[in-house]
This record gives C-alpha cells, structure tokens and sequence, in this order.
C-alpha cells in the first residue's frame, strides 16, 4: 500500500512539474528580431551552432544568437515594440535573453557586447519588473530612456553615450548616472564617471535611431520610363509613428508597414520626400531621388 502512494505521489510530481513547463511556455514569450540595413560581412551564430556563418538569407535573430560585423560593416536589428539595435563595425554582440512574460507585462532584454559598437533606441516602456541591459566585460548599462551607445574598445574600455534618457553604469569600481549629452567611460576596475560627450556630433549619422525607424522598399535613386505618372514608394516606421510622402500623410498597417502611389513628373526628374516623426517631435527623412530612363 505504502509502495502505491510513494508511486501515486511521484506521478502527480512528474504531472504538476510538466504543467508548470507547459503554462511558463505559454506565458513567456520570446521575442524575435528582424534583421535589416545589413551592409559589408555580417556573421551569426545560432544558440545550436558550432562556429558563425554568413548572415545570408537569415532575417531574424533571437535569443542564444550572436552578431558579428566585420570592417566597414554594419546591420539592424529591429522588434516588433519599435526598439533597435544597430551595431557598428567589428562588432560582436549576443542576445542573451529576449522576452516577454504576458502575464506580468515584464519585457526583458539581456545584451552582451564583447568588442565594438552600438548604437539602441528603447521604445518599450521601462520601469518596475522590466529590464534592457547591456553587458560588457568591465560593465553593465541599465537603460532608464531611449536612446544611448556603448562601445568596447581594443583595450577592453568600454564607453557609454546618452542622447537621450538614462543609462546606469555599473562597474567593478562603482555606478555613475548618465545623461542627455554625457558619456562615461570604464577602463578595468576603475569607477566610472559621467562627463560631457566629446563625440555628441557622432549621432547626427544616426537616422532611425535618434528618430523613429523609416526603412525604404525602393532605393535612394529610382530610374523611372519617360511619361511615367507615378511610382510606388514602400516601406516600414515603428508602431506610433506618423509617416508623410511629399508632406501628405500615408496610413501605417498592423506591422507599421507602408505603400503609397506617388504622383511624379512625366518628365522623371525630381525629389520625393519620405518622413517619419513619433510623439516625441523627433524625426527621420529620406530623400528619394527620380531620374529618367
């Protein structure tokens, strides 16, 4: 009798421990990245790889994946909430954790960066449970606003810059609060220490960052056929955003993507003038030039 209730128990056990896996599933969800503005040698490496492989036909990125960039190279990665992270050149970075808890409301995102530079847009709101931190190997930034850089230099240095928002560095030595404007720098254990940004003019090459995303289906320079009356100008904003063509406003879908039938001039010369702009005021243009044939 005792041997069947030790056995009884031990299922139940086995069944409620199943049920606990299968509910946290259900409630955590993973968080997916899509990939884009990828230019020169971008590598990835899959949680189930042995060694990074070109980036190829991949367009997505989660957690357990690493990022690598090499010279003059670069690549974005973009969630569904309008959060981005653009890495520089000769930069490696991994998603260590990536995901959303439906029942408490909680995001989180856990980055490591082993050497380089990026440059991250937070839109998701942060406060309580949720967390965006960026781990370094001399520091941690926890992001209290939206946009900052961080950056590991060949010593090991890592560099933190806020353009807007703030970001706590910490560090071996101590903690430092970074604002608007200023940057702090970490070197071994030493203590960080927030001072003014010597590189504030390095952001103004950072158009979907400062400002919201606008990413274009059709390329800078569109050759159209002599008499043509229109063209077809595509593409994807973040959710929030307003979007105008030529100053006229276009609607955004579910997934913040666009299409709009723009008027030209039959004689195909001219200038078309893609903007976004989010709740902020901040904003992000794309200039579209028409040539003829």
């Amino acid at each position: 009798m005792r041997k069947s209730a030790v056995l009884l128990v031990g299922v139940l056990g086995v069944f409620i421990f199943l049920g606990v896996l299968m509910v946290q599933s259900l409630v955590i969800v993973q968080r997916i990245a899509s990939v884009s503005e990828t230019a020169g040698d971008v590598l990835v490496k899959a949680a189930t790889d042995e060694d990074f492989r070109p980036l190829g036909d991949t367009t997505h990125v989660l957690t357990g994946y690493a990022v690598r960039t090499g010279a003059a190279s670069g690549v974005t990665l973009n969630w569904v909430d309008g959060s981005r992270v653009r890495l520089g050149p000769e930069t490696s970075i991994r998603v260590r954790k990536c995901n959303f808890n439906t029942s408490s409301k909680q995001t989180t995102s856990l980055f490591d960066l082993d050497a380089g530079r990026i440059w991250v847009r937070v839109l998701s709101a942060l406060g309580g449970k949720t967390k965006f931190e960026v781990r370094t190997p001399t520091a941690t930034a926890g992001v209290r606003g939206t946009v900052f850089s961080v950056s590991v230099d060949e010593a090991g240095q890592t560099a933190v810059a806020v353009y807007e928002g703030e970001v706590v560095v910490d560090a071996e030595g101590g903690t430092a609060t970074v604002a608007p404007g200023q940057q702090a720098s970490v070197e071994g254990g030493a203590a960080p220490v927030a001072q003014e940004d010597e590189d504030a003019t390095a952001w103004e090459e950072q158009q979907g960052i400062i400002g919201p995303r606008l990413d274009l289906g059709v390329d800078e320079t569109i050759a159209l056929p002599e008499g043509a009356q229109s063209v077809t100008i595509s593409g994807i904003s973040e959710p929030g955003a307003s979007v105008t063509i030529n100053g006229s406003a276009v609607e955004l879908d579910r997934g913040s993507r666009f299409s709009a039938q723009v008027p030209v001039d039959g004689a195909g010369d001219g200038i078309i003038v893609v903007a976004a702009s989010d709740h902020r005021g901040s904003q992000t243009v794309r200039p579209i030039s028409i040539e003829a044939k």
